[in-house]
């Protein structure tokens, strides 16, 4: 359509349209990738405009123009081309256009990572930024906005929410909500990053609160994301888990693989503070398992580190190995050399701890021929230990990165102080000299521990006492900062609480509200039924009003007799409702109650959303009938019950299923979530004693999100699941998929 229109406007020789058509052109093949083209298109849009002496949209042309130059890494002549539209711009005197001119420019120095500099070009765009028209003001927002992100790449956390508050007031002026969620959410980010929790979390919840009354499902889900890490980073784990559970079904819905994968990895850091490391790795797992073109190298890179250093502190050192390389490997390729510097020093620590395990079963069992040939192998291990930090520090040395020089330092003095100890505490005083200078408390009370033990070995027991008692110090403080630490935690625990309290208590009030107008308006109603009683009082006579009295009475008589009569029988009803539905064995819910529940669900489908079926069987039961008796095998059917029922949400249903089988309906319950709940219910039972008999349950877990049609088909999908936990063993969870 474009190309028609340029054809057309070329024929018909009219430049004004034809330099349009290029611009649109651009813009399109620039969207595409296509940076020929897009160079092409903008270049004879400016040429155009140039010769119509519309000098504006000659601007507006070449800011493209350039722009497209800064995205295809072609800075040398991207610059050229800002500093002859500079003069051009200065000629026009329009001071937005000069501005958006410096920014582009400083746009360029950013994606260079030449920071300083794009602070530079920026600073000079905020001069020319001082009108009151809504346009300037924006651009003024935004130039704020990129130097914030300047600064945020700077590690200059100050500065970053000093001018990310600028931004958020602008915004707030021009009452932009969208822009004031999303600017929120980067503040609330800055704050978290200064260990601000609880100004983090009052800027998150601010932005959720916009987010609640704008139509921005990505930048609610970013929010979201954020809060999560917030609530994990104060120890409020469960509801770190809901939020970034919430962004990620999000990214699921819109398959945004990358954002998924990340939203995963999130949920895996809850799971690995909680010291719960098969979640954990589940969760990393997802990333790892996905086709490599899916996902973003650097979010695979992070599973694999993370599940690299959960390996390695379970003493699963080859898997770890393997993922600590394949992660390093993938951060070489990104020149990523921060992250490189923490990959290496991962592998180096695994070669450590394979050399002195190695070292420890040797000196158990003797130097025998095996051991000796073991040995020379851990000495290999050893060394590439070393080489392995060695590189960690020539990386972090390189970039400046003084946090991890200290590291590595310390690493490699701990390496040392087996076979060359004077090396050893060498590169140990160079390690608490560095920690000392960035006070890293943590990291100097390492250097203190080993260095007390290399002047021990060296037989400086003055010089090791001396270094016992800085690391005795040392400790001392760590913990009275830890308390503090703590405190600061839970004032934000607390104030998280606060919010949440208050938030309830808005939702409250709505609802007041409301009971109270409709009080008002009940109050109006009988102000006026007593207005007409009263005008028809009057004109009653002294025995109609007997005989009312006497009506009304006998009236009242009857209606007493009636509600106790109804209260008895409405009371024999529930018991009888109550006793036909449920199985008297069991306590539960019976098969009937539970299909009439099932139906009534799937009424309507579409209102469905999550849903999910448990099929519970317990497992060997006929041998529990067979050898303790029916009565034994009744007392463990009830006792199995119980924890089933005692497992379950509120609004769950338990109900038995037939024999020694349960079923279990989870309403609103994600596939994630119901696996969760039949493994809780799986270990207790299996943890669990009936009258000194041990048994377990096999469970089988289907979701509606697997597209049954109907009850039958969801309740046969977990029955091929537990057919499938039976058939492998039992006491297991299995969840229905295709290949089953």
């Amino acid at each position: 359509m474009a190309n028609k229109a340029l054809k057309l406007s070329n024929d018909n020789n009219n430049l004004n349209k034809s330099a349009q058509a290029h611009t649109l052109l651009g813009k399109l093949t620039e969207k595409n990738n296509n940076i020929t083209q897009s160079i092409k298109h903008f270049y004879q849009a400016s040429l155009i405009y140039k010769r119509l002496g519309d000098q504006r949209e000659q601007i507006k042309s070449s800011l493209y123009y350039a722009n497209v130059f800064f995205t295809a890494k072609r800075y040398d002549e991207a610059n050229k081309i800002i500093d002859e539209l500079l003069l051009v711009a200065q000629e026009y005197g329009d001071e937005l256009y000069i501005a958006k001119t410096l920014v582009i420019k400083g746009n360029g120095y950013y994606q260079q990572e030449h920071y300083n500099d794009a602070i530079v070009q920026f600073s000079n765009a905020m001069t020319y930024l001082s009108g009151e028209s809504k346009a300037t003001k924006k651009q003024l927002a935004q130039t704020y906005k990129k130097i914030a992100q300047s600064y945020k790449r700077l590690k200059d956390k100050k500065q970053t929410v000093s001018f990310y508050k600028k931004t958020l007031a602008i915004y707030t002026e021009l009452d932009d909500k969208k822009s004031i969620a999303n600017n929120l959410h980067n503040l609330s980010t800055a704050e978290r990053n200064q260990g601000n929790y609880v100004i983090a979390l009052d800027y998150s919840m601010r932005a959720l609160e916009i987010h609640e009354q704008i139509d921005d499902p990505e930048g609610r889900a970013k929010a979201l994301l954020g809060t999560g890490i917030i609530y994990r980073h104060i120890g409020r784990y469960e509801k770190s888990l809901n939020y970034v559970h919430e962004a990620h079904l999000y990214y699921k819905a819109v398959n945004n693989i990358s954002a998924m994968l990340n939203t995963s990895n999130q949920m895996g850091f809850v799971y690995t503070r909680l010291k719960k490391f098969q979640q954990a790795r589940s969760f990393y797992q997802l990333t790892i398992d996905l086709p490599e073109e899916k996902v973003e190298p650097k979010d695979l890179a992070t599973a694999l580190r993370e599940m690299a250093v959960i390996d390695l502190n379970s003493g699963n050192y080859a898997s770890a190995m393997m993922m600590a390389k394949k992660s390093h490997n993938i951060y070489k390729e990104l020149n990523e050399k921060s992250k490189c510097s923490i990959t290496a020093r991962i592998i180096g620590n695994i070669y450590y701890a394979q050399d002195n395990e190695t070292q420890d079963r040797a000196t158990q069992n003797g130097r025998t021929q095996k051991g000796l040939t073991q040995h020379n192998l851990d000495q290999n291990n050893h060394a590439r230990a070393i080489a392995y930090y060695e590189e960690s520090l020539a990386l972090a040395t390189e970039i400046g990165h003084k946090t991890y020089q200290a590291k590595a330092l310390t690493y490699l003095g701990r390496a040392f102080l087996t076979d060359n100890i004077d090396k050893a505490v060498e590169l140990l005083k160079k390690s608490l000299k560095l920690s000392t200078e960035i006070d890293y408390k943590s990291q100097k009370l390492d250097a203190y521990n080993l260095l007390r033990k290399a002047e021990k070995i060296r037989g400086n027991v003055s010089e090791s006492l001396r270094y016992a008692e800085k690391e005795i110090s040392l400790t001392r403080v760590i913990q009275r900062e830890r308390e503090n630490d703590e405190l600061i935690l839970a004032k934000a625990n607390l104030h998280s609480y606060k919010i949440e309290m208050e938030l309830e208590s808005l939702k409250e009030k709505a609802k007041l509200d409301q009971l109270e107008l409709t009080k008002k308006n009940s109050e109006i109603a009988i102000a006026e039924q007593a207005g007409l009683i009263a005008e028809l009082e009057l004109t009653k006579n002294q025995y109609a009003s007997i005989a009312l009295a006497s009506l009304l009475a006998i009236c009242l008589s009857a209606v007493v007799f009636i509600y106790r009569k109804f209260s008895n029988s409405k009371k024999r009803n529930k018991e009888l409702n109550y006793l036909a539905a449920r199985d008297p064995l069991t306590n539960c819910y019976n098969r009937r109650i539970l299909f009439d529940f099932i139906n009534r669900d799937f009424a309507n489908p579409e209102r469905l959303g999550e849903y999910c079926i448990i099929l519970v069987d317990i497992d060997h039961f006929k041998a529990v009938n067979d050898t303790y008796g029916h009565s034994m095998g009744d007392s463990v059917l009830r006792e199995v019950a119980a924890i089933l029922q005692a497992s379950v949400r509120k609004n769950d249903i338990v109900a038995r299923f037939g024999g020694e089988e349960f079923c279990i309906v989870l309403p609103s319950a994600s596939q994630d979530q119901a696996m969760r709940i039949a493994e809780a219910m799986r270990l207790e039972v299996e943890n669990s004693q009936f009258d000194d008999i041990k048994t377990t349950c096999s469970f089988g877990v289907s979701s509606i999100k697997f597209n049954a049609k109907d009850p039958t088909e969801l309740i046969d999908q977990a029955d091929i699941a537990l057919f499938k936990s039976k058939s492998s063993g039992r006491n297991l969870v299995t969840l229905w998929d295709k290949t089953l």
